[in-house]
């Protein structure tokens, strides 16, 4: 088989043709005027939200479950999430030496 066989009927091999679909992901109108910085903010609250609910619901799961013994692939995972949050905080607090 050949590339040219799966191609719609009409079509020129080496012709450049618009992308029909290239505003499926654009931006609401409201949201257009929001600044770049407010945005990552919203997303980084986001994120960090949606962090706190798993960790709630992980704890909680591990209690009702009295887990003794982690899997490792699970643990490394939990480690890893704990020493990411942690840089993340230690940044936070030392902002304004960053900054500096």
């Amino acid at each position: 088989m050949k590339l040219k066989d799966y191609m719609p009927k009409g079509f020129e091999m080496g012709r450049v043709y618009s992308n029909p679909y290239h505003t499926a992901f654009a931006p609401i109108k409201e949201q257009e005027t929001i600044k770049e910085d407010d945005h990552e903010v919203g997303m980084g609250l986001s994120s960090l939200k949606s962090s706190v609910r798993s960790a709630k619901t992980i704890y909680e799961e591990m209690k009702k479950r009295d887990v003794q013994e982690l899997e490792g692939w699970v643990q490394e995972k939990l480690t890893l999430a704990s020493d990411y949050l942690k840089t993340v905080a230690d940044y936070m607090v030392d902002l304004d030496e960053y900054e500096k």
